[in-house]
């Protein structure tokens, strides 16, 4: 798995991932637990990555931006 975005709490990621999966794209949130432990506005303690497999993380990158969902990359 690659780390394809950061957002600052689990629903912001959450939308991104929907959007994904109705383009194909199977994701997974990561860090849920420090953003139910630290939420925003403590920020920097409660980013939340979103990951995608190897092989569809250009296209999910492509998608992210287009959507301006995140901090790609």
């Amino acid at each position: 798995m690659k780390s394809i975005a950061s957002f600052p709490d689990t629903i912001s990621a959450s939308i991104a991932q929907g959007m994904l999966e109705a383009n194909g794209i199977r994701s997974v949130i990561d860090n849920q637990a420090m953003d139910s432990l630290y939420p925003a506005p403590l920020s920097g303690l409660s980013e939340v990555n979103l990951m995608v497999n190897e092989r569809d993380a250009g296209r999910a990158i492509e998608l992210l931006k287009e959507s301006n969902d995140g901090d790609c990359g």
